[in-house]
């Protein structure tokens, strides 16, 4: 099977984490698919905000789900400058492409990742955007935990799940 097509069906979300450091350069090529992530119109209203050990501390302090923060390497928090931007909720897309792209990379790269969403979450929102000194017009979307897994999981079964595909139409 195609060696991206194993990453992608062997992503899993991740929430236990080793003590080993993931070095910079690691996060920067998260980062930089991140970045790589198609916007709607090229607006590419995706921010990041990178989170290191002593944050994720704090942040989880804030947090009823502290494992992950507390155990990760690094945390980014995929959010969406939307100040002077005019595509509507398009923003939304743009973010979970690219937190999608950096949950793969993290996977390509050998670490563990969990999609934290944020976005409209009460138990969540509220904290995170004040533990991250979020301006009003800016969203986050969720964020990204990252580090050397501590647990492992099977990988997605390569047959699509037929339960879930319509052809053509929709039909029960």
């Amino acid at each position: 099977m195609n060696e991206t097509l194993k990453t992608l069906l062997s992503r899993r979300s991740i929430r236990k984490f080793t003590d080993q450091s993931v070095c910079q350069s690691t996060l920067s090529l998260v980062l930089a698919a991140g970045c790589a992530a198609p916007s709607a119109c090229n607006a590419r209203p995706v921010r990041f905000v990178v989170l290191d050990k002593l944050q994720m501390k704090k942040l989880a302090g804030a947090l009823d789900q502290k494992e992950p923060f507390l155990q990760g390497q690094w945390a980014v928090a995929v959010c969406a400058d939307l100040r002077n931007y005019s595509l509507g909720t398009a923003w939304m897309e743009d973010c979970s492409a690219a937190m999608e792209n950096m949950q793969i990379a993290c996977c390509a790269l050998g670490l563990g990742s969990l999609w934290f969403g944020v976005y409209r979450r009460a138990a969540k929102e509220g904290a995170v955007r004040s533990c991250l000194k979020m301006p009003d017009g800016v969203e986050v979307l969720g964020i990204a935990v990252m580090g050397y897994a501590a647990e492992e999981k099977e990988p997605h079964d390569a047959t699509p799940d037929e339960s879930v595909i319509r052809r053509g139409v929709w039909s029960d």
